[in-house]
């Protein structure tokens, strides 16, 4: 969402003093953990068994390589949960269903607090208006109430156009307006989500500003590559790194408090800002949500549409039925009074509640694109009591995390679960008898509560590069790729393929 570039860091800082830091840092971490590690450590009865060996080592592979330190430490400990140090904090590594289940359900798990201290990438107001008290509860009541507020069907349905326009707008220059072009869709899919999430939950301000916007894009990606093991294990530490985190944080709220505050004196809109200063929301609260939902919509929605075009640009036997779909889907709802206008105007005319209910192979692949891709691990923190999961518990305050890819790409639910087959979603029981088999859009009592806009996105993004455009997947030599590209599941924020750089060569088609 927006043209990110994954270099930002190193403009801040240069190899020198990222090596520096990175020394100084561990022996930072070094001299202050020392009271907290050993070597071994003696367990309790209930207690989840501790990785043995420096705890420190662990953390540090936590938060470098996650996927690949969960799944490895699953294996040594033949395929059960366990448990490791980061600082002084306990945090379990979470397998299997009545985990699962546990780690969905429970009332006094809490995501923000987990995301907080083993995250530590999104913005918060709090950082940098000291006067802003913020809890995950209430961040989260607040949350649901504005997007209730803000994303119902009926203005859905009014801002629809303009998201079709701003795909045409953006798409058009890819392809050159007929002739050929190429794109990273790591940097030009992600620009075209960010404007789409900012369309609906900001100002047309905001969005026509292109500068201003790309900025902001930049600025979430700095905050997401800020988030380094020794600016998260040491939040005290001046490094680079936080440095760059917090003056990001900063400029985020300068802008968009800027956009804020001037709405509040310009001639009201139909606006996502407009219609909160005009319920009365705070300026706090009111940044607090975009900021949120900006931050958000990169991190996931971002990350799935770039994955199911390069999917469906692999697999062209799905890419046929998806556009079939989207063709048969326009033949039930136009008439003959449309046959001669533009795609994107033909496409404005259907209902949302068809492209909820009535593209179902779409739906398919993008839930397939879901399962392979999002591997990535939630996080949460117990704040309550001592909670029981099967004979081990866990204690007030530990940290639990959970790999989706634990039941995403687990073969006792998924046969072959690498490989990409929608029609698994089209058979009429998909899953095994199973506690949340799919987590894609969350689960339990913390479900994904953006997931029919993020849906509507992504269709409305297939439904016109399928029928407006040609797009075909390519190497760095304008080749077809071999081997295929591959998620990067330590790639906690992007998911960018593993060990190279994949094109699309663009064209558009149809007017």
């Amino acid at each position: 969402m927006s043209t990110l570039d994954s270099t930002i860091l190193g403009s801040v800082t240069g190899g020198d003093n990222q090596l520096i830091t990175g020394t100084v840092g561990v022996a930072v971490i070094l001299a202050t953990t020392v009271v907290y590690y050993a070597i071994s450590s003696k367990e309790r009865e209930h207690d989840f068994p501790k990785l043995r060996g420096i705890q420190l080592y662990h953390a540090w592979n936590f938060f470098q390589r996650r996927y690949d330190f969960l799944q490895s430490n699953f294996k040594r400990n033949f395929g059960k949960s366990f448990s490791f140090n980061v600082l002084h904090h306990n945090v379990v590594a979470l397998t299997g269903e009545e985990a699962r289940q546990a780690f969905y359900s429970n009332p006094h798990l809490d995501l923000g607090e987990g995301y907080k201290i083993l995250m530590g990438a999104a913005p918060r107001v709090s950082n940098v208006d000291m006067a802003t008290e913020e809890s995950e509860d209430g961040d989260r009541t607040l949350f649901n109430k504005v997007l209730n507020k803000l994303l119902n069907k009926a203005r859905i349905q009014d801002v629809l156009p303009t998201l079709l326009q701003d795909i045409v707008d953006k798409a058009d220059r890819w392809g050159n307006d007929g002739a050929a072009g190429r794109i990273d869709p790591f940097t030009e899919i992600y620009g075209l989500v960010f404007l789409m999430t900012a369309r609906m939950t900001t100002c047309h301000d905001l969005t026509k500003n292109e500068v201003d916007l790309k900025k902001i894009g930049d600025l979430f990606l700095t905050l997401q590559t800020s988030a380094t093991p020794t600016s998260l294990l040491l939040p005290w530490f001046p490094s680079p790194a936080r440095k760059a985190g917090r003056q990001a944080t900063t400029e985020l709220y300068t802008m968009l408090y800027g956009y804020v505050e001037r709405r509040k004196h310009a001639r009201p809109t139909n606006d996502a800002i407009d219609v909160l200063i005009a319920d009365g929301e705070t300026t706090q609260n009111i940044m607090r949500f975009v900021m949120a939902m900006l931050f958000v919509g990169i991190i996931n929605t971002g990350i799935i549409s770039c994955w199911m075009l390069i999917d469906l640009a692999i697999h062209t036997e799905w890419k046929e039925k998806c556009k079939k779909e989207i063709q048969d889907l326009l033949s039930r709802h136009l008439d003959d009074s449309l046959s001669s206008v533009a795609l994107h105007e033909k496409l404005r005319v259907i209902p949302v509640s068809a492209w909820e209910d009535e593209l179902p192979i779409l739906e398919a692949c993008i839930r397939e694109s879901q399962r392979i891709v999002l591997s990535n691990v939630a996080l949460r923190r117990n704040i309550h009591e001592e909670i029981r999961i099967g004979k081990q518990v866990v204690k007030r305050g530990d940290f639990l995390v959970y790999s989706l890819g634990d039941v995403h790409l687990n073969p006792e639910y998924y046969p072959e679960p690498h490989k990409y087959d929608p029609g698994r979603w089209l058979r009429p029981d998909p899953v095994p008898d199973a506690i949340y088999p799919f987590l894609g859009w969350g689960a339990g009592r913390h479900p994904c509560v953006g997931m029919k806009v993020a849906k509507l996105e992504m269709k409305l993004i297939l439904a016109m590069f399928l029928t407006r455009y040609e797009f075909d997947l390519v190497d760095k030599d304008g080749k077809f790729p071999d081997p295929l590209p591959v998620p990067n599941r330590n790639d906690v924020h992007q998911a960018r393929p593993l060990g190279a750089t994949y094109y699309f060569d663009f064209k558009k088609i149809v007017q």
